[in-house]
């Protein structure tokens, strides 16, 4: 029988209920799953629990990973191992064969990051799974609303982050496309998931996906409208473990146990009034990495098993303050990053001014979004969306005897246009 997606074992059957970031995976890894999908399960009814977690667990593990990559191309992470593949994302250099190209090659479970593969997968087999609920009766399937909905919402996220790291995309064998094809089919599976009538956590989930991929559109006014939709206190965590390497967290593996990079110089010591902003809290560890390099960690993936936040509350107000400030709403945008420091426990937003300009808002907005999502898989975009200047720039010399790029985008693989009759080499 043909084999089409590898879970992440022993979780398989639970995340479900784990997805929530509620505190019950000491039973689900408890819980002996398999660790492959065959083809004719996806045409099985019953099979339908087991499908719709294997989709959720395809895209925790596809997130560390992400999240990894990004952070060494986006400045939340420096290489410091003197790690070939390590220094090629790092530099911001990248190839669609050989060395350059593990951002095709790599996949989950790798000590390595990985993007296309893991993603990709995600967001086929997803759609596999809601093509045949949209077949399977309710009497065969009594959960097929939040099966949908739940299903929706990972694949709305492949797609997304897709979006965010890829030049081009190419789906399912067709020609290739602009980047922002994947936001807008991001957006049709976040509006499936929001009409399916999925729990309150899901719904809240796919409005916060989908206004970013609103903003990512250009749609910035839409996105604040989508976004103020959003739950106040709401926070949606996958949980990881250390069972495997595939369902560790990879953040914690690379820059806590491994010493294999350290935070980025623009993110140490962040402050705001005098003040160390708890969001970004980063620790000297005390030790160098294989190149000598000083290691800094992250506070807030102490372990291997430390929750990734995949939306929240927050990200969706950072959302409308943006809209508002698009909208020449400043004082709201003020209102919104008074509300964020007082939580974090630090002082108001101070202007220069006697009144803020839209100009300081944006920079303080960018601000916020750096802290308030560190080392969530946002900070890339946000690089080439808001012009963050590169650090270090490009052309400078890095410690490995190469060279900093300006690449914050990947081509398409080699893979794809040697199996996409629809994509030319060249």
């Amino acid at each position: 029988m043909r084999r089409i997606s590898r879970l992440v074992p022993a979780l398989a059957l639970g995340s479900t209920v784990a997805l929530g970031g509620c505190s019950v995976l000491d039973d689900l890894l408890a819980v002996d799953a398999p660790s492959r999908v065959v083809a004719s399960d996806l045409e099985n009814p019953a099979a339908a629990p087991l499908l719709v977690a294997s989709v959720a667990n395809e895209f925790r593990c596809a997130l560390t990973h992400y999240i990894s990559g990004s952070a060494l191309v986006g400045m939340e992470w420096d290489d410091a191992s003197a790690n070939t593949i390590n220094a090629i994302w790092d530099t911001r250099n990248h190839d669609t064969s050989g060395y350059g190209a593990q951002y095709a090659s790599t996949d989950c479970g790798s000590g390595n990051a990985a993007l296309y593969l893991p993603l990709s997968r995600s967001r086929w087999y997803g759609d596999q799974v809601l093509t045949n609920l949209g077949t399977w009766d309710v009497g065969d399937v009594p959960d097929k609303a939040a099966f949908t909905a739940e299903t929706s919402v990972w694949t709305g996220y492949s797609y997304l982050l897709l979006g965010e790291s890829m030049c081009e995309v190419a789906f399912d064998g067709e020609a290739k496309q602009s980047y922002t094809a994947a936001f807008s089919l991001a957006i049709a599976r976040f509006d499936a998931a929001i009409s399916a009538g999925g729990t309150a956590d899901i719904t809240n989930l796919a409005k916060v996906g989908k206004a970013r991929a609103q903003l990512n559109l250009g749609e910035v006014s839409a996105a604040g409208a989508t976004a103020a939709g959003v739950s106040a206190d709401f926070s949606y965590k996958l949980s990881y473990s250390d069972a495997e390497n595939v369902t560790r967290n990879k953040q914690w593996e690379a820059n806590h146990r491994d010493d294999e990079v350290t935070i980025g110089t623009t993110y140490r010591g962040l402050s705001y009034g005098g003040v160390i902003d708890p969001r970004a809290a980063v620790t000297d560890k005390g030790v160098q990495g294989q190149a000598g390099i000083d290691v800094w960690t992250a506070d807030k993936y102490p372990e291997a098993s430390s929750q990734i936040e995949v939306g929240s509350w927050e990200e969706a107000q950072l959302i409308v303050a943006e809209a508002a400030i698009a909208a020449g709403n400043l004082d709201a945008a003020r209102s919104i990053f008074d509300v964020l420091h007082t939580n974090a426990g630090l002082p108001t937003f101070t202007s220069v001014n006697a009144a803020p300009t839209a100009g300081e808002l944006t920079t303080q907005l960018t601000y916020e979004r750096s802290v308030e999502m560190f080392l969530e898989g946002h900070h890339l975009w946000d690089v080439k969306r808001l012009s963050i200047p590169l650090v270090p720039a490009n052309g400078a010399a890095s410690p490995f005897g190469t060279f900093y790029s300006n690449e914050l985008c990947f081509e398409l693989p080699a893979v794809e246009f040697l199996n996409n009759d629809n994509i030319p080499s060249g």
